[in-house]
């Protein structure tokens, strides 16, 4: 494989406190759809809470896929786009965490010891081969078709797509097994995204009730506020009004999880 290239060891333990206490989904929002992991904090402690930190500063936003092996891997996380650059230090290996089975994340390396940062791979079938030598840190749960559809674009000869691949954002979605409070939701998408008049908020909740999605411009600023009912179990609920914005990039969050990293939401014409 293709491998993130780091010169600086960063101890392992540097990330540990801000490990989160249970498992923890992201959501990544790519050009080609959106799909969520679950982080496996308990298995792969240190890699979990480097690529944490890095979500939570944005790291990986306007970040491309810039490797696609069709039947193996996806990988990015190189803000270089070139397959050499990362984070600027090292972490930890973690090889006696998980299995690289189909749909887990993987934290790429150089080959030399402790050389992971921020490039990881998600694999397409099982790679058990490659345990023992990569960090695997997490696994999809929601939408592995957008995955697969991504491992199948046209690439050049160094497995570059043609069209670049881009995580427009990554967002904590759902931080220490905890949804929102109010209304107990986990694993809020709005989608597609890019917003359209057919986009829906969908979700699962456990108890029925009010609650409000509020959109927020770049400044942080509450912009607009639709007020949505809520079903016990699986929601999908229209968020055309969204889509009626000025063109440009925003963020939502739904009443009651104002406080957490908001989503990346965009609007075009």
């Amino acid at each position: 494989m293709k491998r993130l290239f780091h010169h600086l060891f960063l101890l392992g333990m540097l990330c540990l406190s801000s490990i989160a206490k249970s498992q923890t989904q992201v959501t990544f929002y790519t050009s080609m759809g959106t799909f969520v992991a679950q982080l496996e904090e308990k298995k792969a402690p240190i890699t979990v809470a480097n690529f944490i930190k890095l979500v939570n500063e944005e790291f990986y936003d306007s970040i491309i896929f810039h490797r696609v092996v069709k039947g193996f891997v996806i990988q990015g996380g190189d803000p270089t786009g070139t397959g050499n650059g990362g984070c600027g230090y090292t972490i930890a290996d973690e090889f006696d965490s998980m299995s690289n089975v189909i749909r887990t994340l993987g934290m790429a390396n150089d080959g030399a010891p402790h050389s992971g940062g921020s490039q990881f791979y998600i694999n397409l079938v099982n790679n058990i081969f490659l345990d023992h030598k990569y960090s695997v840190f997490g696994k999809v749960i929601t939408n592995f078709t957008a995955v697969q559809n991504i491992g199948k674009v046209a690439v050049n000869t160094s497995d570059r797509p043609l069209t670049d691949v881009v995580m427009d954002s990554v967002r904590i979605t759902l931080a220490n097994g905890i949804g929102n409070k109010v209304s107990e939701i986990s694993e809020a998408i709005i989608s597609p995204n890019p917003a359209t008049d057919k986009s829906v908020l969908s979700f699962n909740s456990i108890t029925p009730g009010k609650a409000a999605l509020k959109v927020y411009n770049e400044l942080g600023v509450n912009i607009a506020q639709i007020n949505i009912e809520i079903h016990e179990g699986f929601n999908a609920i229209s968020v055309a009004a969204i889509a009626q914005l000025p063109v440009g990039i925003y963020y939502w969050a739904l009443d009651g999880n104002e406080n957490n990293k908001k989503s990346k939401l965009v609007v075009t014409e």
